[in-house]
């Protein structure tokens, strides 16, 4: 039930990016290039880490400005799909990914961080446009047709399909069927073996693991700024407190301040021996070269 406040603010977030949108029509805002794009398989810590990253003031944030309104405004059935010309679907998606691209802020909520990084009357240095998107196998249609700095953000398998578990995306089975458990490692193995293959073709890159981020966050993410040659958040060290070393609630997964190293180990715990055996058999028939070693899937 959409409470009248809650209703208020829907309407006012609306009428705000209405605003800018028929104005930028007029009088476009201007990017610095090329833009960069954090991308990832879903449910594999991109949120937050592109929450880190929006605190640049040289970024200009976009969580989701494609799949957002591609699967809750034109029906789309799922967020990783490859972008082929035959696809149903692939005109809308290339009209979302141009508007992305070009820094035409989204009306759908949630996606715009700071509507005043969009505003074009601006005095200020223009800013880039980060963006980050779930759709690993649309990798290199982002590369060859945009030209941005790739950010490739990779994750345990095993950990992702909890969190697709927890969220009820992936079939809950019973103890005798893990059928989807293997079907899984299979599918996120396949698509971010190309990701990592398009990264690596492509100079402009730079490929993540969740679990080097989170155990030293300060360096990673400093090393990654750098990489995107924008400037670091004044109150850097702050941010990193606030966004990586925080004690709030994680039962719901979508929580930007974590603790991130508590939240990289959990699949440790929570999965059982087959579940694991199961995604692990998925993972290895596919060419993806990391996570391979033993010791990625030993639980003490």
């Amino acid at each position: 039930m959409i409470t009248s406040k809650k209703a208020y603010q829907n309407t006012k977030h609306l009428v705000g990016m209405m605003t800018i949108r028929i104005i930028s029509e007029c009088s476009p805002p201007k990017f610095s290039l090329p833009p960069v794009v954090l991308l990832s398989y879903p449910r594999s810590g991109s949120s937050w880490a592109g929450k880190v990253l929006a605190t640049s003031p040289q970024f200009a944030y976009l969580r989701e400005p494609i799949t957002q309104p591609y699967m809750k405004i034109y029906g789309g059935q799922r967020p990783v799909f490859y972008t082929e010309a035959n696809h149903p679907d692939i005109t809308i998606y290339k009209r979302l990914a141009n508007m992305a691209f070009a820094g035409v802020p989204s009306l759908h909520k949630g996606v715009v961080d700071n509507k005043r990084d969009f505003w074009p009357f601006s005095k200020n240095t223009p800013k880039r446009v980060l963006i980050k998107e779930v759709n690993p196998a649309a990798a290199d249609f982002f590369c060859k047709r945009y030209h941005p700095f790739l950010l490739l953000l990779l994750r345990h398998p095993a950990a992702v399909a909890l969190s697709y578990y927890e969220q009820g995306w992936l079939k809950k089975v019973g103890d005798d069927n893990f059928d989807e458990w293997v079907n899984f490692g299979r599918l996120y193995g396949a698509f971010m073996a190309e990701a990592v293959d398009t990264a690596n073709r492509y100079k402009e890159s730079k490929i993540i693991k969740y679990e080097e981020l989170v155990k030293e966050p300060e360096q990673r993410f400093l090393e990654i700024f750098n990489s995107c040659n924008v400037e670091l958040p004044v109150d850097f060290d702050l941010i990193i407190k606030k966004y990586c070393h925080s004690k709030d609630d994680l039962s719901s997964g979508y929580q930007t301040q974590r603790n991130s190293k508590v939240t990289s180990e959990k699949w440790k715990t929570k999965l059982n021996q087959q579940q694991l055996a199961s995604i692990k058999e998925g993972f290895l028939e596919t060419n993806l070269n990391f996570y391979r070693e033993p010791s990625d899937w030993h639980v003490k």
